[in-house]
């Protein structure tokens, strides 16, 4: 039975490790890209005067082009800059037919250029409009929702990540940041020794959970990296959620 668990540990490990490697490959462009290319598509970028001031639709389509190329040409991957702007239309149109390996190449690319917009939204010093108005885990810049949220030493004040554009906004440093609640007592924390200093927090009244990140704990320098290697905790808190709604309906 050791044998046996050693070996699936050492395959999880692995393939987590080759995980890492293909992503940090399509990283280091993405900040090459940034470096070279940045000042000039900065110039292009027209935010809206409300939130989201820039959403990933609109985005410009030749910049996330340019990036999508450079990804496939690290990974060696030849493909028409014409077949890349019809698979983003198609995207637009919400039809997906890209294959597990493009579609990583294409969502970095996509987030390298949104990087773009949270940097010209940090420069403007946009704020976030309230839980009421807005949401709690709405970007107001991309648009995009969020559940990834971060404790800041030394208090332990709480912003949610994009962890699509990179944009940082300030919560609430208690309650659901999905409906709102302000109940402590109907949140849970769920956690695991294998991932210190993060807790997926679990509304009881909604039903929907978000991870937390306490950098007071745990030093992140890639939060995007971070929120994909501790995966097996969403999936952890679904399976607790769908094991508590059953017990729940046996009980009434």
């Amino acid at each position: 039975m050791n044998t046996k668990k050693n070996k699936l540990t050492n395959s999880e490990d692995g393939a987590m490790e080759q995980a890492y490697q293909n992503y940090k490959l399509l990283k280091e462009q993405v900040d090459l890209w940034q470096q070279e290319r940045s000042s000039y598509w900065l110039k292009m970028l027209n935010m809206a005067e409300k939130p989201p001031y820039l959403p990933i639709l609109d985005l410009p389509s030749d910049a996330i082009i340019e990036l999508w190329q450079r990804l496939n040409q690290a990974a060696e991957v030849q493909i028409s800059d014409a077949k890349l702007k019809e698979m983003w239309q198609q995207f637009k149109e919400s039809q997906d037919i890209m294959d597990e390996k493009m579609s990583a190449r294409f969502q970095m690319a996509v987030r390298g250029v949104a990087h773009l917009a949270s940097q010209m939204a940090n420069e403007k010093k946009v704020s976030a409009p309230s839980f009421h108005d807005h949401g709690g885990i709405t970007c107001p810049v991309c648009g995009e929702d969020s559940t990834l949220a971060v404790l800041a030493p030394p208090n332990g004040k709480r912003a949610m990540h994009c962890t699509l554009c990179g944009f940082e906004w300030e919560v609430n440093r208690i309650g659901c940041l999905h409906c709102g609640s302000e109940d402590a007592k109907q949140q849970i924390y769920l956690k695991n020794e294998a991932f210190p200093g993060i807790e997926m927090v679990v509304c009881q009244l909604c039903g929907q959970y978000f991870k937390e990140i306490d950098t007071r704990e745990s030093l992140v320098q890639d939060y995007i990296w971070e929120d994909i290697r501790t995966l097996p905790l969403n999936f952890a808190t679904e399976l607790w959620l769908s094991e508590h709604a059953k017990k729940s309906d046996q009980i009434h």
